[in-house]
């Protein structure tokens, strides 16, 4: 009865967690679940595919189906796109922050300076040591639109240190030591808090 029950809150916790991010991969699954055993964490995969479909990017990476998202109640149904890599990354972030409490992806940000509105969607958003994240991750992106996006952060970070309501912090994840370079130079530039990761760094 104890093994059934704990066969079930772990597989509870996996679909919550792949409702909450999206899809993971095989390795990511692990790390969260802290099963070492890739054999082990296979098979638990296995038979539990009733409840997920899974698409291949180095390893599997596993995401709900329509029986899994009604198992927990899920309203979000993530589609399979070109854009995997970049959520895969993403939930790198999400891992390497020790799995923040307050994680929110695709955030919405509105702000006001000299009487004009902007916005800006950051690819995720958490608290650590009391600083306000702001997660973007470059998988490939135009290095133009990442420095135009800096520039609105740098406008951002303004608005709310005016306010007050907290320090923030700009977080950088990208696949090269040469975009990293490129990115550290920009935030420099526009004199804002930041930590740019590479694949390598995690």
């Amino acid at each position: 009865m104890q093994n059934r029950e704990k066969k079930k809150m772990r597989e509870e916790k996996i679909l919550s967690t792949l409702d909450k991010l999206g899809c993971l991969s095989r390795s990511q699954l692990q790390m969260i679940m802290g099963i070492p055993d890739v054999r082990m964490m296979n098979k638990i995969l296995y038979n539990m595919r009733q409840y997920l479909n899974h698409t291949f990017l180095n390893e599997n990476v596993y995401y709900l189906n329509k029986k899994g998202r009604q198992q927990i109640g899920a309203q979000q149904e993530f589609k399979k796109t070109s854009r995997i890599l970049h959520h895969i990354m993403r939930n790198d972030i999400y891992i390497f922050y020790h799995y923040p409490k307050d994680w929110k992806i695709e955030y919405p940000v509105t702000w006001s300076e000299n009487g004009k509105k902007y916005r800006l969607i950051a690819d995720a958003f958490f608290t650590y040591h009391d600083m306000l994240h702001f997660v973007e991750v470059d998988a490939q992106q135009q290095m133009i639109k990442n420095r135009s996006k800096i520039e609105k952060y740098a406008s951002l970070f303004q608005a709310i240190q005016k306010q007050g309501i907290g320090e923030p912090v700009l977080v950088w994840y990208t696949i090269s030591s040469v975009r990293k370079e490129k990115l550290e130079v920009w935030c420099k530039e526009y004199d804002i808090p930041y930590e740019v990761l590479c694949k390598h760094d995690i």
